[in-house]
């Protein structure tokens, strides 16, 4: 019972951190008593989390530090008599209405309670949300990660995650999160009591209480359910201050951490200009709010700036080109997440409301019905819910996976609780419907089997009375090799794995392939070995009068949509002589300048890659940094690429780009020998002594039926992962012997 312990420990530690902090904030403002416990949570919880990102930066994650600053501010909190409740109250529930909130939202608190308290085994949660938050509070400090794309997004959930984290673990970071789904309906409920639709509040508040998808994303460690109630509480900040224009600061510090928690929250910072401008017809109110709002936005930004050269990473890379992430990447990542391979957008209502196959989970068959909602139109609170909805579904297309619905959900089912006024119960009707429809028993008559929801009331597992390590095993596929990995791979040593593991749970320093330019150029030296299109197979050389500069450029003449234009090695000749490379010359190409390197390196596994398609126009550009004479540029590259369509250009005295009249003569090579070796021995230069790959990875067989040829050793093999390591030279070399 000891985990537990320290489990609700780090929990309540860093949720009675957040509420100070939000009653020290609040203290004097015009909220009920049943309005005011929730937003000072909510408010709180940003004050925490950006103390928290400057305790990252001050080198002080520290068991001992969380643990100091829930005291500090508990202890202030009540020195200064801010935990006192207000006297305000809103309109009294009937008894029935008591009973029949109680009633369905009983069986969803325990058993949203208990999968909380289990050990994390979300699939998000378990490998980079909380394997960021795992690897700071190792390193005790904020700091760059940057083959891991998911590191530069904002990240102020998981700043809370290390609150609790730091004393409790996995299970107090889940448990954080679980605060805040218990927060969302409290204030849809005191919401509805505050306008007089009581009835609604409640129905809306079970509706996205009992929700499948906001149940299971709520106990684990994500964060859509905090957005969704940090939206919700801005939209109560924004009504209460049409009467009370002073708590435009408050607005704002929520529109900004909003935008700390997720990226795909930025409208909320334009609803708040909007609605300030709408209804109080003033603009001197938008300068506390956005001040108070930079205050959590700023940080973020600035962070991405001096570590990713992109305040927007890992998007926004045409406009901040960067060595950390490809624009070509950036593309089809969005691709992916617009589509979840989808057949048709025409089958989004039922995958998203009952069957969960594509997107991840499901809101349950009642949101079928949404378009109810459209009746709320006829209320000026129901116009104003509704274009608040507008707003936040704005970010969706990005991002269609069922959970990106939480953060509007909240506004959508009270437009749909207010749409249904007549007979006063049919509300809360509605949403009993929902709750037995969305029971754990229930579910699976008509979800997809696989489809991402709760299915157990794990009590054993959530008091360790099933040990963690068994219960782990049990749901996540990559922990076995995720703990074998910690106990077999030295301290230092670098892991490459094609997909992701159970990060969280393991100290060892795991690149994904896919997370970062780095992991993608060290899948593309793996792929190289095995895929012939990838193999230098083509010679083409550009040919000239004999010319005297100081540098020199070979540039693509047209212009093609498809595929990347690539060089695995580029040589400069004089005659028959190549002019040898020095320290003196001065890389450059105008796409994706920060790989050109691996177009020089002698590697037949490296090649320079272009960030976007083959555009007419695009070069790569040598400074010898003194005069050379040359009539020779040889482009040796994949033979899926183009070989009739360069020209060369040389800098005369002026600086002035001159086109010289080139011969194409391309030349069709055999595939390179010993490519399985180089490519290890590439990936050893790279500061990557093991690889772990799966059954469904290219090149899993043949890297298990050529280990010797490869020059690897398996280390271990746990649920079809294979951890291998990479041999040193000398070690091969002895193996070959053998």
């Amino acid at each position: 019972m000891g985990a537990v312990f320290y489990i609700l420990l780090g929990w309540l530690l860093a949720v009675g951190a957040c509420y100070s902090f939000g009653a020290i904030l609040l203290r004097g403002t015009p909220f009920s008593r049943e309005e005011t416990i929730p937003l000072r949570f909510v408010c709180g919880a940003a004050v925490y989390s950006l103390l928290t990102f400057f305790l990252g930066l001050c080198h002080l994650y520290f068991r001992a530090t969380f643990v100091v600053l829930a005291a500090i501010a508990i202890g202030a909190a009540w020195r200064m008599g801010a935990l006192k409740l207000p006297g305000g109250r809103l309109p009294a529930l009937t008894c029935w209405q008591w009973r029949c909130a109680l009633l369905i939202s009983g069986p969803f608190v325990l058993l949203y309670l208990s999968n909380a308290m289990a050990p994390e085994a979300s699939p998000d949660g378990s490998a980079y949300h909380l394997g960021l938050v795992a690897r700071y509070f190792r390193g005790h400090a904020l700091y760059p990660v940057n083959f891991n794309m998911y590191a530069a997004l904002s990240q102020g959930m998981e700043m809370l995650f290390l609150g609790a984290y730091a004393a409790g673990r996995h299970s107090a970071a889940a448990l954080m999160h679980f605060t805040f789904l218990l927060a969302l309906p409290w204030l849809l409920l005191s919401y509805g009591r505050r306008i007089g639709m009581p009835n609604a509040g409640i129905g809306s508040a079970l509706l996205v209480f009992a929700s499948p998808v906001v149940g299971i994303d709520g106990i684990s460690a994500y964060n859509d359910v905090a957005a969704a109630c940090v939206l919700f509480s801005l939209y109560v900040v924004l009504r209460s201050m049409e009467d009370h224009p002073e708590l435009a600061w408050v607005a704002g510090l929520l529109a900004g951490f909003g935008f700390a928690i997720k990226y795909t929250l930025f409208p909320a910072s334009l609803l708040t200009g909007v609605w300030i401008v709408w209804r109080l017809r003033s603009w001197k109110p938008l300068l506390p709010a956005a001040a108070a709002a930079l205050v959590s936005v700023v940080p973020w930004l600035a962070k991405n700036i001096v570590w990713w050269h992109n305040p927007f990473a890992p998007f926004f890379n045409a406009w901040f080109p960067n060595p950390n992430v490809q624009q070509w990447f950036e593309l089809v990542y969005k691709k992916q997440m617009a589509s979840y391979g989808l057949p048709s957008y025409w089958l989004l209502p039922i995958e998203a409301t009952v069957r969960g196959t594509f997107l991840n989970g499901l809101l349950g068959p009642v949101f079928l019905l949404a378009p109810i909602a459209l009746l709320a139109l006829r209320y000026p609170e129901g116009r104003r819910v509704l274009l608040t909805a507008a707003f936040v579904f704005s970010a969706y297309p990005s991002n269609i996976g069922t959970r990106f619905l939480i953060p509007g959900l909240p506004f959508l089912a009270f437009a749909m609780a207010m749409a249904l006024p007549r007979p006063a119960w049919l509300p809360i009707a509605l949403a009993a419907g929902h709750a037995l429809l969305s029971l754990p028993a229930v579910i699976p008559s008509y979800c997809h089997p696989q489809a991402w929801r709760l299915n157990k009331w794990p009590w054993r597992q959530a008091l360790r009375i099933i040990p963690e390590e068994d219960f782990l095993r049990s749901r996540l596929d990559s922990y076995p090799m995720a703990r074998t990995m910690e106990e077999l791979v030295p301290k230092g040593r670098r892991v490459l794995g094609f997909n992701q593991v159970a990060e969280s749970y393991t100290n060892t320093e795991y690149l994904v392939s896919f997370q970062s330019a780095p992991g993608g150029q060290m899948r593309e030296i793996f792929l190289s070995a095995l895929i012939k299109e990838r193999q230098p197979t083509y010679r083409v050389r550009l040919r000239v009068l004999p010319t005297k500069s100081t540098a020199v450029r070979a540039v693509l003449n047209r212009t093609e949509t498809g595929g990347l234009w690539s060089i695995t090695e580029l040589r400069i000749r004089n005659g028959e002589s190549e002019i040898q490379r020095s320290p003196h010359w001065r890389l450059r190409a105008n796409s994706n300048p920060f790989m050109v390197q691996d177009a020089f390196d002698n590697s037949q596994v490296t090649r320079w890659i272009t960030e976007f398609g083959r555009t007419a126009g695009m070069y790569v550009e040598i400074d010898f940094g003194r005069e050379e004479t040359f009539d020779v540029v040889d482009l040796l590259q994949p033979n899926d690429q183009p070989w009739d369509t360069y020209h060369v250009e040389a800098r005369d005295a002026s600086g002035t780009w001159r086109k010289l009249a080139t011969k194409i003569e391309p030349e069709e090579l055999t595939s390179p020998l010993g490519m399985r070796r180089a490519a290890a021995e590439e990936l050893l230069r790279r500061d990557i002594q093991y690889i772990l790959i799966g059954p469904s990875d290219f090149g899993y067989d043949d890297i298990h039926m050529n280990a010797k040829v490869w020059g690897v050793e398996e280390v271990a093999e746990r649920g079809g992962l294979r951890l291998l390591r990479l041999l040193p030279r000398d070690e091969f070399e002895r193996v070959l012997k053998q």
